[in-house]
C-alpha cells in the first residue's frame, strides 16, 4: 500500500468505567477493490492507562498504515466468512472430521460470532467466549471447541480475512472433570459374552478382541475376513449411519484374526443375521445406530450381570490396558489400534493395583540392589 500518513484520534468513553479509545482509517479488500473503514478499538481503562501510553499504543497501530506496510484483508462479517469456509474448506476434510467441524463450529461458534466483522474478533474476544463454558463442558470437549476455533481463524488468516488468528494461542480453562469410559477386566468380558444374544455377541467378540472403533466394526464385510493370511482388513467405517472412510490414514490397516473372532463370524453368516455385504444391519435395514445399541442392550446387559455402566469405548480401552499390562511393544499397540500418534495408545491404557505395586517393587530394586537381594534372600528361605 502506498503511503497515507494519519494520527489517528484518540478520545475516552464511558460513564462508570472511562476508556481510552483509538480510532484510525485502514484500507480494506472489498469485491477485490481497496475501500478505507474507520476501526474503533480500545485500548485500555484510564484508570489503568495515562493518556500518553494509549498514545503511543494507536501510534504502534498506525505505523504500519503510515508506511506503507500494511496489507489490506478482505472486509466480511462472520457469518459471510463462515458460509465460505462450510462451503469451500470442509468438503476437504474426511468426511468424520468434516462432520466433527461442522458440528462443533454450528453449535457453538457461529451462534455466537455469527454478527460481529471478522476482523474486529480479537485474542481476548475468544478467550471470554471460551471461558463461558468453562463449568459446562469438560476439558476435553473444550479442547474440540479450540480445534473448530483454529481450524475457523487460521484459515481467515490464509484467504487474507484476517491479519491474525485470534485462537493460535487461546488457553483452556480447567473444565469439568473427563469421565473416561469404563475399563473392563477379562473376566468381566467373558460373562458380557456369555449374556448377550446375536449379532450383540459378535460385535463385542470383534471390539474386545481387536481394539477396533465402533465405526470400524459396524462397517465391516464379510469379505473383510481373510482366512488364508489369518487377518481383518480395515478399510472404512460408519459415520452417521453412512459408509465413509477410516479416522485416519493410520487407521488402515490389517489386524491378526483370532481363532474366536472367526468362529462367531462363520456362525453369524451361517445365521438368520446374515442380511447381505455387512456383518451387521440395523433391525429394520440399513445400518445399525451405536447410540441406540448402548442404550438398548449394552445398559441392560450391565445392569442384568452387576458390571459397571460401560460404552463401546471400554472394548477399545480394554483390549488396549491388556495389551499394555502384558508388556506388549507399544508399537505393536499403536498398529493393532491404528493410532496415528503412540501418545494417544499410551491415554488408552489402564493399569491396576497390581501393576502398579509391581512397578514400585522394579524401582526399590533398582536403587537398592542390596537391600532388595537381603529380601529376596529372607522370602526364599536361604538365609540362616
Amino acid at each position: 500500500m502506498r503511503r497515507r500518513f494519519q494520527t489517528g484520534h484518540l478520545f475516552a468513553r464511558g460513564k462508570r468505567r472511562k476508556v481510552w479509545v483509538g480510532r484510525y482509517l485502514e484500507p480494506v479488500l472489498e469485491n477485490g477493490k481497496v475501500r478505507s473503514v474507520l476501526r474503533s478499538r480500545i485500548i485500555g481503562a484510564c484508570a489503568e492507562t495515562s493518556k500518553s501510553a494509549a498514545r503511543a499504543t494507536l501510534e504502534g497501530w498506525l505505523r504500519p498504515l503510515n508506511e506503507g506496510l500494511h496489507t489490506p484483508i478482505e472486509s466480511a462479517s462472520f457469518q459471510e466468512f463462515y458460509d465460505k469456509w462450510e462451503r469451500d474448506l470442509l468438503p476437504t476434510y474426511r468426511e468424520s472430521t468434516r462432520e466433527f467441524y461442522r458440528s462443533t463450529a454450528a453449535r457453538w461458534i457461529q451462534p455466537h460470532f455469527k454478527d460481529w466483522p471478522l476482523a474486529d474478533i480479537r485474542p481476548a474476544d475468544v478467550q471470554q467466549f471460551v471461558n463461558l463454558f468453562a463449568h459446562k463442558y469438560s476439558r476435553s470437549v473444550l479442547g474440540n471447541l479450540r480445534a473448530a476455533l483454529n481450524c475457523l481463524f487460521a484459515t481467515a488468516v490464509d484467504w487474507r480475512y484476517a491479519k491474525e488468528n485470534p485462537a493460535i494461542n487461546l488457553k483452556l480453562p480447567e473444565g469439568k472433570p473427563v469421565h473416561r469410559a469404563q475399563v473392563l477386566t477379562p473376566e468381566q468380558i467373558g460373562r458380557l459374552l456369555g449374556h448377550l444374544g446375536e449379532p450383540y455377541r459378535t460385535m463385542a467378540i470383534i471390539a474386545a478382541l481387536t481394539g477396533m472403533r465402533q465405526s470400524e466394526v459396524l462397517a465391516l464385510r464379510w469379505n473383510d475376513f481373510d482366512t488364508q493370511q489369518g487377518v481383518i482388513a480395515v478399510r472404512r467405517g460408519l459415520y452417521r449411519r453412512r459408509i465413509g472412510q477410516t479416522k485416519t490414514e493410520k487407521s488402515v490397516r490389517e489386524i491378526p484374526l483370532h481363532w474366536r473372532v472367526r468362529s462367531a463370524v462363520e456362525a453369524l453368516r451361517s445365521g438368520p443375521h446374515n442380511h447381505g455385504d455387512f456383518l451387521f444391519t440395523g433391525p429394520h435395514g440399513g445400518f445399525p445406530r451405536p447410540d441406540e445399541i448402548t442404550l438398548r442392550v449394552f445398559r441392560p446387559a450391565a445392569e442384568a450381570l452387576g458390571l459397571p455402566t460401560f460404552t463401546w469405548r471400554s472394548f477399545r480401552r480394554s483390549a488396549e490396558s491388556a495389551m499394555h499390562k502384558s508388556g506388549v511393544s507399544l508399537k505393536a499397540q499403536q498398529a493393532v489400534l491404528g493410532h496415528s500418534d503412540p501418545n494417544m495408545t499410551l491415554v488408552y491404557a489402564e493399569t491396576d493395583e497390581a501393576s502398579k505395586r509391581g512397578a514400585i517393587e522394579e524401582l526399590g530394586k533398582l536403587i537398592f540392589p542390596k537391600f532388595s537381594q537381603i529380601a529376596t534372600e529372607v522370602a526364599t528361605g536361604f538365609t540362616n
